[in-house]
């Protein structure tokens, strides 16, 4: 690995860092979009070395690419260039998949890094949270883009702890045992304070939790696991008796943390209402998902689509108290909204052959790991405006391109053994 290259590398882990640290805090730096831009420009460089993954999955990929680009073209004849641009980085993103493959002899290192950012990311997390929590000018720093520093996406946080909770139980975290313990605690009292304040935040870590653990091939991880089943009642007691003892406001959308609170959520998830305020957040989601579908599916833009540039909250009619909202809490309809039917199903065939793989009896246990990362992203974005801003998209997208270079240039990394769970 050339010097340019060494010092882009640890550049992208360094922000990869920030944004799994600090979330939304940082969102208006630009860092991701500065580093993908350079990264761009770093494949064009090196371009006589650069080799790409041709499978049916990046190809799609690429013509995702391609028929954005036309969609810019279109966008700006009719809205800003800025906010065409920013619509734009929906797929725009994608491309720190790609970037990875300029990486694919030193994915050892990348993965290695990679883990130690989310060795601490738990302890960070904690920390933060307690600051925000009782030092409110702590809390009120603003340095960009008029958003809180510390302010961080309760369901982001979900999905960033499985994927710190997985690489921990498959042993790429490497810690002493007591340590462990101390990074178990403080994984679950994070996710029952995730799981008060996001319903989608609880179901992504669940459910992809599960999926690990079902299609995992590593018999001797499975028997390992069930060995901790007994360990997890006096996780819940300590976590539950730190969490009970932290004593926050309500948030905005009138959720605290209490039992109470965490019994409704997961009672709103199965129609039993007994929070107004969660009951109120489906509806308008619900209503938003259903216009979008009848202009799509039933309607005028069947084709094509709305297009980029516009605020889909302004254009559809949907009157909420967020005022920054442009784009549904859903990636999949976003793509309906914004590039129509024919396109909408592309994505979802995409998904299908992403996660398709999930069931091949040939994985190891870093694919399965890397595909439930990627479905508790997905999922995740199912809910929220996620997979369009950089807080989810750079991490997401960084771990499609692990997952593809891994399968397309197995074998060249050296140190870390990426097809084998590492020892615990």
């Amino acid at each position: 690995m050339n010097n340019i290259k060494k010092i882009y590398l640890d550049l992208y882990i360094l922000v990869f860092a920030l944004y799994t640290y600090l979330d939304k805090g940082i969102a208006y730096t630009y860092l991701a979009e500065g580093l993908l831009v350079t990264g761009v420009f770093l494949i064009l460089l090196n371009y006589r070395s650069f080799e790409f993954a041709w499978d049916r999955r990046s190809l799609m990929l690429l013509f995702f690419l391609l028929v954005t680009c036309i969609y810019i073209g279109r966008g700006i004849l009719r809205y800003g260039l800025m906010d065409v641009v920013r619509d734009s980085f929906m797929f725009n993103y994608l491309l720190f998949a790609f970037i990875i493959f300029l990486f694919k002899d030193d994915l050892d290192y990348l993965v290695e890094k990679i883990c130690v950012v989310y060795k601490w990311f738990p302890l960070v997390e904690c920390v933060l949270f307690l600051l925000a929590s009782y030092f409110p000018v702590i809390a009120d720093i603003k340095l960009f883009g008029g958003i809180n520093l510390i302010f961080y996406k309760y369901g982001d946080m979900s999905v960033q702890l499985f994927v710190a909770t997985i690489l921990l139980l498959s042993g790429y975290i490497k810690m002493e045992k007591r340590f462990v313990v101390i990074n178990a605690v403080l994984i679950t009292y994070l996710y029952l304070i995730a799981a008060s304040y996001s319903r989608a935040g609880m179901l992504s870590y669940a459910l992809a939790f599960i999926l690990f653990i079902y299609f995992s091939p590593d018999k001797t991880l499975k028997t390992r696991l069930k060995s901790y089943l007994k360990y997890v009642p006096f996780l819940l007691l300590v976590a539950l008796c730190f969490y009970l003892g932290t004593n926050v406001k309500e948030n905005f959308q009138g959720r605290k943390l209490s039992v109470g609170q965490l019994q409704d959520n997961v009672g709103s998830i199965f129609g039993n209402e007994s929070n107004g305020t969660l009951s109120d957040n489906k509806v308008w989601r619900l209503t938003w998902w259903a216009k979008i579908i009848d202009y799509t599916f039933g309607g005028e833009y069947l084709y094509q689509g709305k297009g980029l540039g516009m605020s889909l909250a302004k254009d559809d009619d949907i009157t909420i108290d967020e005022e920054e909202l442009r784009s549904p809490h859903n990636f999949h309809l976003n793509v309906l909204a914004r590039f129509g039917v024919p396109f909408f199903f592309l994505w979802l065939y995409w998904l299908y052959l992403h996660f398709r793989k999930m069931r091949s009896k040939k994985n190891t246990v870093f694919d399965v790991m890397i595909l439930t990362i990627c479905f508790a992203f997905v999922f995740n974005a199912s809910f929220d405006v996620y997979l369009e801003n950089p807080m989810g998209a750079f991490p997401f997208w960084t771990f499609v391109g692990i997952g593809y270079a891994t399968d397309a240039f197995s074998g060249r990394g050296k140190g870390l053994n990426l097809s084998k769970t590492a020892n615990a």
